[in-house]
């Protein structure tokens, strides 16, 4: 396919948009298979080993690439989402849908935080990603002070949820527990039950 072409010829001549295509079946692979070596990640893609090659030589250079093209992902998911500038409720479903929209990334996204809250416990999640949880904290705030959200409890305590929340919905739909179609309702019917001023 296109990828194939391109990273065989020159991995300099790789757009944006077929860039993210291959990042986006690894992140899918490595979900899938966390072990995944570099052979089973290239077959995965559709592209061969050497081809994988040009694009990151090893297993550690690929998986910091996937790292720091996620961070990306996120910061680009909260940017479009109006946080700042829209009606609460309105801001709140676009952040469902733009991080619904990057399902594969926000799964891989979970594989990677067992295994650092587990070896970092006194830094519970990893330093790139606080600033996405503490943009989100002064959403739910705003929200609060507006009478939008429930102010009888914590804003941290929404943003925990909402990333609870929108994960499990990534991971149930990946398993195949859920249909695409139906993520952004249920979503929205589990998740502002219990997030909505009464």
């Amino acid at each position: 396919g296109l990828i194939r072409y391109i990273l065989l010829t020159d991995k300099s001549l790789m757009t944006p948009d077929t860039e993210e295509t291959l990042l986006r079946s690894l992140a899918l692979t490595l979900t899938e298979n966390p072990g995944a070596t570099l052979q089973e990640m290239a077959k995965a893609a559709g592209v061969s080993r050497a081809t994988l090659y040009r694009f990151a030589p090893t297993r550690e250079q690929l998986m910091d690439i996937l790292k720091q093209h996620m961070l990306k992902v996120m910061t680009r998911i909260m940017d479009t989402a109006g946080l700042e500038t829209l009606p609460p409720m309105q801001a709140l479903r676009q952040l469902i849908t733009n991080y619904i929209a990057e399902k594969e990334f926000c799964a891989f996204m979970m594989t990677q935080f067992d295994p650092y809250i587990k070896k970092n416990t006194e830094s519970p999640i990893p330093g790139e990603c606080a600033v996405h949880e503490e943009r989100l904290d002064r959403f739910f705030q705003q929200g609060q002070n507006a009478g939008v959200f429930r102010a009888n409890v914590p804003n941290r305590w929404l943003t925990d949820m909402f990333f609870c929340f929108i994960f499990g919905l990534c991971e149930s739909e990946y398993r195949g527990r859920i249909a695409r179609a139906d993520m952004e309702t249920l979503f929205e019917d589990m998740f502002l039950y219990g997030a909505l001023a009464r």
